[in-house]
This record gives C-alpha cells, sequence and structure tokens, in this order.
C-alpha cells in the first residue's frame, strides 16, 4: 500500500545519518593518500603505549613474567623489535666497516645512528629504515633525490647534506651520511629562545636562499616540503655555514602523491587550503623561520591547522578572495557572507584571535623598537633601516599567492643582502660589553666566524625566469634526520602532525 511505502521509507530516511563523515577519515583514504599519516600515527601510539606499560612495571617484578607470548615473538631474526625498527647494539659492526656507536635520534622512519666508518677513519651519521615496505619505498625515493643533488652539487657548495653510500643491512636500507652539528632548533635553545643576532639571521638566510635557488634548478625541481629549523644543522659548531638535511617528505615537481606535508608552524596557506602547491611552499616556511631564529619564538604557532590558519590572518590579513574561491578546503577556516566575501569562523573553543593584520609582523621583529622585546636596541647591524630590509623581504616571503610570492632568484637580490659600510657587518665586537647567556655569547661567536662563500656564481648567471615555481609536486613521508656532534645528541623531530 502508498501508506505502508511511505512508513518504509520514512524509516529509512531516518537510518541515513544527518552528518555524512569527514572525508579524512575514510578508511579508503587513511590506507592510500594519508598513508605515511597512518602509519605515523600508529607508530607514536605505539611508543606512548611501551612507555606507559615500562611506567607501570613494579619495579621488582621479572619483565620477563611481564611479557605475554604476543610480546615474546621473534621478529626479523631476532634483529628487529615489534615495531620493525632494528635493534641497535653498540660496537656492532655493519659490513665489517660501520662501528655503531650511539643512537642520535628515532623517527616515524627509523632510527639514525652515529657510526665510525674503519675505512674512511671518520665518524658518519647512518639512517637505518624500517622494515617495513612503504617506509622502504620511501627511503629508496630520498636516495634517489639526494644522489641528483649531489651528483649537481659535484663540489659541494650548496648546502646540501651529502650521501656517501647506502646499503642493505639485515633487510634494512641503511643510508650513509656525513656527521654534522647542532640544529638551528638546538642553537634557539641555546639562546634561551631569545634569538640569534639579525647578521647570523642574514648569514642563514642567504645560504638557505642559495639552496632553494639550487633545488628548484630545471633538471631537479626539487621541493624539500619540511623546511624547519631541526632539519638545518650547522656543519660546525663553531662556524655559521648550514646544511640542508632530511628529504624524507620531499619530491619533484609534477608527481604531487600526498597532501599532508609540512609541519605545521611551517605549513603554508595553499597546503592548508588543499591547494596544489609547488616550490614556493619552502619560500614560506623560509620566512617563518628567519623571523623565528631572529625572535627566538614560531612566527605561527597553531595548535591545530584552523589555529594555525587563525594565527596567519592575524598577521597577514586575509587571504586574496579569488585564493579561497578555487580551494576545496576553504570551509573548514572561512564562512562566506551573501556578498561573495569571507570571514573566519567562530572559534569553537572559544578563543580569541587579533582582528586580520592586527598583530604586525612590524611590531613582531621590533623595528622602531630596537627589535624583538627591545633585546638589540643600539646593537651594530640593528638599525631601522636594517629591520626595514628585513621585514620586506619576509613579507615577499609570506605572500599567500605563491605565483608572485618571491622566489630564491630575486630572494638573493633583495637590499637586505646588500650591506653598506656605515652599517657594520657583525655584533660579535659590542657583545662582549653586555652580560648575556652562554648561548647568546655562542650565537656571537658564530656572527663572527665564516659561513663559508655562498656558492652564487654559477646560479646568478642563469636566467631568472627559469627560476620560478611550478605548479604541483609529489610528497613522501615525514622524517627525521638531526644528528649531534661531539658525542653530543640533538633533538630529531619525531611527529609533526596536523
Amino acid at each position: 500500500s502508498a501508506a505502508g511505502s511511505s512508513s518504509d521509507l520514512q524509516t529509512m530516511q531516518s537510518r541515513i545519518p544527518r552528518q555524512f563523515r569527514d572525508p579524512a577519515s575514510a578508511p579508503l583514504r587513511k590506507l592510500s593518500v594519508d598513508l605515511i599519516k597512518t602509519y605515523k600515527h600508529i607508530n607514536e601510539v605505539y611508543y606512548a603505549k611501551k612507555k606507559r606499560r615500562a611506567q607501570q612495571q613494579a619495579p621488582g617484578e621479572d619483565s620477563g613474567q611481564q611479557h605475554n607470548k604476543k610480546e615474546r615473538k621473534v621478529y626479523n631474526d631476532g634483529y628487529d623489535d615489534d615495531n620493525h625498527d632494528y635493534i641497535v647494539r653498540h660496537g656492532e659492526r655493519f659490513l665489517d666497516r660501520y662501528e655503531i656507536d650511539s643512537l642520535i635520534g628515532k623517527g616515524s622512519f627509523g632510527q639514525v645512528v652515529k657510526a665510525y666508518d674503519h675505512e674512511e677513519q671518520c665518524h658518519v651519521a647512518v639512517k637505518i629504515i624500517k622494515n617495513k615496505k612503504p617506509f622502504l619505498n620511501q627511503a629508496q625515493i630520498e636516495v634517489k633525490l639526494l644522489e641528483m643533488m649531489n651528483k649537481a652539487d659535484a663540489e659541494n657548495k650548496y648546502y646540501i647534506v651529502r650521501l656517501k653510500r647506502h646499503f642493505m643491512w639485515r633487510n634494512h636500507l641503511c643510508l650513509v651520511f656525513e656527521l654534522l652539528s647542532y640544529n638551528l632548533y638546538d642553537l634557539l635553545r641555546n639562546t634561551n629562545f631569545r634569538g640569534v643576532s639579525l647578521n647570523l639571521t642574514r648569514k642563514f638566510a642567504q645560504q638557505l636562499c642559495t639552496a632553494l635557488l639550487f633545488l628548484s634548478t630545471p633538471e631537479l625541481s626539487i621541493i624539500h616540503c619540511d623546511l624547519k629549523p631541526e632539519n638545518i644543522l650547522l656543519c660546525n659548531p663553531k662556524r655559521s655555514a648550514i646544511k640542508i638535511v632530511d628529504f624524507g617528505s620531499s619530491c619533484q615537481l609534477g608527481q604531487r602523491i600526498y597532501q599532508y606535508i609540512q609541519s605545521r608552524f611551517y605549513r603554508s596557506p595553499e597546503v592548508l587550503l588543499g591547494i596544489p602547491y609547488d616550490l614556493a611552499i619552502d619560500i614560506w616556511s623560509l620566512g617563518c623561520i628567519l623571523v623565528e631564529m631572529h625572535t627566538g619564538e614560531p612566527l605561527f604557532s597553531g595548535a591545530n591547522e584552523v589555529d594555525q590558519m587563525n594565527k596567519i590572518v592575524e598577521v597577514l590579513g586575509m587571504p586574496p578572495r579569488a585564493m579561497l574561491d578555487s580551494a576545496h578546503k576553504t570551509k573548514k577556516y572561512f564562512d562566506k557572507l551573501p556578498d561573495g566575501s569571507y570571514v573566519l569562523k567562530k572559534s569553537k573553543e572559544g578563543k580569541k584571535y587579533k582582528a586580520p593584520g592586527h598583530r604586525r609582523l612590524h611590531d613582531i621583529v621590533g623595528v622602531e623598537s630596537g627589535g624583538p622585546g627591545s633585546r638589540r636596541s643600539g646593537e651594530i647591524g640593528h638599525f631601522v633601516s636594517d629591520y626595514l630590509k628585513f621585514k620586506d623581504l619576509i613579507l615577499r616571503m609570506l605572500d599567500y599567492d605563491p605565483k608572485t610570492r618571491i622566489t630564491p632568484y630575486y630572494a638573493l637580490q633583495h637590499n637586505f643582502f646588500k650591506r653598506t659600510a656605515d652599517e657594520g657587518t657583525n655584533t660579535h665586537n659590542n657583545s662582549a660589553s653586555t652580560t648575556v647567556a652562554a648561548g647568546r655569547r655562542y650565537a656571537s661567536h658564530l656572527d663572527a666566524s665564516g659561513g663559508g662563500g655562498v656558492g652564487l656564481q654559477v646560479l646568478n648567471s642563469g636566467n631568472p625566469s627559469v627560476f620560478a615555481s611550478g605548479s604541483s609536486a609529489f610528497i613522501g613521508s615525514s622524517s627525521a634526520f638531526s644528528v649531534g656532534s661531539n658525542s653530543a645528541a640533538t633533538y630529531s623531530n619525531l611527529g609533526g602532525g596536523s
């Protein structure tokens, strides 16, 4: 009957969920596009549970009695733990050549150890990839990219870490790198997060722009995809020369697979909005890093992606309407008004933000107030004219539109890198008259030390249009590669969630 079929329809209708599941939580997506993200989450949960188990175990209790049969299971003939990581043993030799010294860092990809190369008689960093197919596949891409970069940089002058060789050891891919020193996050911690001088920031900026210019050459077209202070290492603890490490998330232009890229604080608006991205995302990250190096604090420290977008808008104002019209994730952050304009969504947690553009970069870096927190007042190289150049370069790096965002080529031509004689070139001489923390003295020592010549002569001769941004890219997993020096371990980034 009609009445019966009508009630059946109503019953069926009532079973249909009113709100569809967020596509990001769909199992198919989690096991394809977001596969590496899923593995990272599993990895974090595993280590959290392991830590809890260790804390809950009674002090005098035999650990063997605690473990059930599943936990006593042998993995990879006893060479791996139950998370597919190689069990590192001090003094063990790989290939009868690399003698394991100590664990430097651990990440979702596997682990990094310091080792002694008996053949070349020097210390190296060995990245031991997890014995798991997705991580092996991603590491093989990393090897391919590193070999391409190292071949194109035969003279070792473009600030990219050297991959010495790679090999398989007991079902684990091992990557052998030159051993570097502290990362820039460690350097900031040594300043008690007060930041390094504008002069040292400039030295880092020039080297990093040169590295990105090198990566943007047509035969490479490589996007790092995870540029942050932890992935930039000093070559020597007493000098300002640096190298970029961890190409475990990197890709070549035009081969984009993953959408989940970049550590949140350094994530570009196009990635947040789900717009196809290109080499310009690394320039955005660099702008964030340079401000952080000088102020000591992240420029945009979002607790999640929505908070991240709100913090960007506080400083830079609203993104262009055309950008929001074309993005498929706009509704996550913004509401569209009847007149076609956009406003930020109201915070669910009741967080309060400044009006768009009201947290000025001018004030954050202290253009007219003697630098961040007025800490640089009166120091040579920290005049208003210096800060105006710095602010201008940063704003060009933080252009919402990737098509008009400054490229590495034009960044290197910027006035921030053109010093005049009367402005002075370092902050070392006057730092002795001030009582400062040991970390500040260390950073000041780096100011005065040489950083190695910035290799512009080859790249700058090219056609600037060649170095313009492209349109899309291939992305891999996020990983950590942060090595210590003088037996001091540095802190690898082990996460990078959204």
